[in-house]
């Protein structure tokens, strides 16, 4: 794990997030957490205004968030809809699903989301995954 963290540590600094949760206990856990790596980190409770501030976040920057963290059951547009949404917009976004219902994961596959976090996140597991996507982003 110490090298994930490592690597993890070295890049995530560049890193752009969208974090979408409706939850505003867990969301605020969640960006406790992020901040332990991450620094800049954009926030949203529901599908739509993801959707609405990923469209502007290219407008006023000329690219998109590198990652979206997205739970499934959030208002508006579900986890899945505003996924592919996304994907419509830049089908090499990277999506990070987090969900205490594992069983909805198969759908993501089904258009092309292959990352995932149950909850309750475990760090380790958290650490790993975040690594695989930032190698993935940085080689692209």
């Amino acid at each position: 794990m110490y090298k994930d963290l490592k690597e993890l540590l070295k890049y995530s600094h560049t890193i752009k997030i969208l974090l979408v949760e409706d939850n505003s206990e867990v969301k605020s856990q969640l960006i406790k957490l992020l901040k332990n790596f991450f620094t800049d980190i954009d926030s949203c409770d529901n599908g739509i205004e993801a959707l609405q501030k990923y469209i502007n976040y290219e407008k006023i920057y000329g690219n998109f968030y590198d990652l979206i963290i997205t739970d499934i059951s959030i208002p508006g547009l579900n986890g899945i809809e505003l996924s592919k949404k996304l994907l419509q917009c830049n089908p090499k976004q990277a999506i990070l699903v987090t969900s205490a219902y594992i069983e909805k994961f198969n759908e993501f596959e089904n258009i092309g989301v292959y990352e995932f976090l149950e909850k309750p996140i475990d760090y380790e597991k958290m650490v790993k995954t975040f690594t695989s996507i930032i190698k993935r982003l940085k080689q692209s």
